[in-house]
C-alpha cells in the first residue's frame, strides 16, 4: 500500500513521527512484560498468593475466568483459544472437562486465600466465552457465587461474540448480574471482514445491541482494530461512524500489531496490503476526532468512554489502571486469574500465569496440583518503574513528588539517564517538562507514541530502544 502523508492537520511534525513511528515496542498490559517472567513452582505461587491475602491495601477481589473456545479462527488473534469447529460428542465432552477442572480450580483457589474479602470485579474472557450454553454459563457462575462474596455493586463482565450470542444467552447473563459486554467488532468493511476470518454484518451487530439494550446492560464495549490488511482511511471512517451511530459506553481502538514469528495465524495475512505507519497514523486521528465530536473522552493509549461511565471516571478519580484487559477501573484490586492461561496480579508482590495448553490444564488439576506456570516476583525497582509507567498510560503524566512519596526516593537522581532522555523528547515535541520535573504527554504526538515515552523508563529494555535505529526491539505480543 503506498505511503502518503495525513490529511488531517493535528499539528504533527511527520519528520518527528518517522523517528520514532514503527518499532515493535510493548504496550505495557503488565510491567515487567510477560518476555521477562520465570518459572514458578506451586510452592511459590502458593507462598505468592498467601502472602498477597495479608497484604493490604489490595486485598479487595478481581477475578478473571479465561473461556478459550472458539468455533472459528480470526487471523489478526493473539489470545489464547482453542479452534473446536462445529458442536459433536468429542467437542462437548472436551469442554465439559474443562468446566470440570475450571470450577475444581475456583473451589481451590478460593480455599486459598481470604475468599471473604468483596469480589468487585469479575470478567470471562477468552476465546469466546458464549462459545458455552446458557446452562454451562450459569454452571461455572453459581460456583463462583458459592465460593466468592460477590458484592452487590460489583462489576459483572463478559466478552461476547455477536455472531454466536442469543437473545436467550444475552436474557440468562442479566438474570445472573452480568451488567457488562465487550464486543469483539474489529472492522465492519466486508473485505477486512473477510479476510480476517471474521464476517460480521453491521446489521447483525446492530439487532444484538438492540437486545442489549432491552435488556439493559449497563455498558457496552467495542473493540476495533486499525492497521490490518485491506483498511484505509475511508473505510476505518466508516467503521468508527457505524460504532457512534451504535452508541457503545466503552470502545477500545487498538493499533494491529502484525507479529507472525510469534502469533501463527497471522501468517495467513496479506503483508502485502498492510497500511504504512503513516496511513495508521491518519486512522488514529480519524478515530481521536470522531470519537471526541461524539463526546467520548480519549483515555490512555487506546480507549474511549462516554463521560458518565465508569471508566471516564476512574480517570478522574485517578483509580484507572491498564492491566491486560486494556484499560480498566479498580487498581487498587487483587485480579486472581482461572482456567488456562489465566494471570493473576498480585499488588506489590508478583505476576501468576497458568499454563497455555487445555490438555495439560485439565490433567494438572485433575491431579490435584496447581496449573501455575510462570510468574514474577516484584523487585523494588519494578514497583517503582510499575507505577511511573502506569501513571503515563492512565494520567498521561509522570509527577515526581508522588513517586518520592510513594517509594522514598529522590526522582531526580533515581531516575537521572531518563529525565535526560525526556529532555531530547521534549524538544521533538512529545513530552513536556515542567520546572518541578513534572512530566506531561504533549498532543497529539505524545499520546500517539505514548508506547516510545513508557520505553524509556523499562529497564528490562535497550536504552535506547524508543527511537530509530534502536539496536534492539521488544514485542508488542500481550
Amino acid at each position: 500500500m503506498p505511503t502518503s502523508s495525513p490529511t488531517i492537520d493535528h499539528g504533527v511534525d511527520l519528520e518527528v513521527f518517522r523517528r520514532y513511528a514503527g518499532l515493535s515496542l510493548p504496550r505495557h498490559v503488565s510491567y515487567p512484560m510477560p518476555t521477562w517472567w520465570k518459572e514458578v513452582d506451586a510452592a511459590d505461587a502458593g507462598a505468592m498468593l498467601q502472602e498477597s491475602t495479608r497484604q493490604t491495601p489490595g486485598n479487595d477481589l478481581s477475578l478473571y475466568v479465561h473461556i478459550p473456545f472458539c468455533q472459528t479462527l480470526c487471523k489478526f488473534c493473539a489470545c489464547n483459544r482453542v479452534i473446536v469447529g462445529s458442536a459433536n460428542d468429542d467437542v462437548a465432552k472436551r469442554v465439559d472437562r474443562y468446566l470440570d477442572a475450571l470450577e475444581r480450580e475456583i473451589r481451590s483457589l478460593s480455599a486459598s486465600i481470604d475468599a471473604e474479602r468483596p469480589l468487585r470485579q469479575i470478567h470471562w474472557g477468552g476465546g469466546s466465552p458464549t462459545y458455552l450454553s446458557g446452562d454451562q454459563i450459569e454452571r461455572v457462575f453459581d460456583v463462583i457465587a458459592d465460593v466468592f462474596h460477590i458484592d452487590e455493586q460489583a462489576e459483572i463482565a463478559m466478552e461476547i461474540d455477536p455472531r454466536g450470542v442469543s437473545p436467550e444467552k444475552l436474557s440468562v447473563l442479566k438474570r445472573l448480574g452480568f451488567n457488562r459486554l465487550s464486543m469483539g467488532i474489529q472492522d465492519f468493511d466486508r473485505r477486512t471482514q473477510e479476510h480476517v476470518r471474521r464476517v460480521q454484518p453491521f446489521d447483525l451487530v446492530r439487532d444484538v445491541i438492540g437486545t442489549c439494550r432491552e435488556l439493559e446492560f449497563e455498558s457496552i464495549n467495542f473493540d476495533l482494530i486499525y492497521g490490518m490488511p485491506f483498511q484505509t482511511r475511508e473505510t476505518i471512517r466508516d467503521t468508527v461512524e457505524k460504532t457512534i451511530s451504535l452508541e457503545p459506553n466503552r470502545v477500545a481502538f487498538y493499533h494491529y500489531a502484525q507479529i507472525p514469528e510469534k502469533i501463527a495465524t497471522q501468517r495467513g495475512m496479506d503483508f502485502k496490503n498492510l497500511p504504512d505507519s503513516e496511513a495508521k497514523l491518519e486512522m488514529f486521528l480519524i478515530g481521536l476526532d470522531l470519537f471526541e465530536q461524539a463526546g467520548y473522552a480519549f483515555i490512555g493509549l487506546d480507549h474511549f468512554a462516554r463521560a458518565d461511565e465508569a471508566l471516564t471516571k476512574s480517570l478522574v478519580d485517578r483509580t484507572l489502571q491498564r492491566n491486560f484487559q486494556g484499560m480498566t477501573t479498580g487498581r487498587d484490586l487483587r485480579l486472581l486469574g482461572v482456567g488456562v492461561s489465566a494471570i493473576s496480579h498480585l499488588p506489590g508482590i508478583g505476576f501468576l500465569q497458568s499454563i497455555k495448553d487445555t490438555e495439560r490444564y485439565v490433567a494438572l488439576i485433575g491431579a490435584g496440583k496447581s496449573p501455575v506456570e510462570r510468574g514474577k516476583r516484584f523487585t523494588h525497582d519494578d514497583l517503582i518503574r510499575q507505577s511511573v509507567i502506569g501513571d503515563l498510560y492512565c494520567q498521561a503524566t509522570i509527577e515526581p513528588k508522588t513517586i518520592e512519596q510513594r517509594f522514598g526516593i529522590d526522582f531526580a537522581s533515581y531516575f537521572a539517564p531518563e529525565m535526560a532522555t525526556m529532555e531530547e523528547l521534549s524538544r521533538d515535541g512529545l513530552v513536556s517538562v515542567g520546572a518541578d520535573g513534572v512530566i506531561q504527554l504533549s498532543l497529539p504526538l505524545g499520546r500517539v507514541l505514548m508506547r516510545n515515552v513508557a520505553a524509556v523508563f523499562d529497564a528490562y529494555l535497550d536504552k535506547n530502544a524508543y527511537r530509530e535505529g534502536a539496536r534492539y526491539s521488544y514485542s508488542a505480543s500481550a
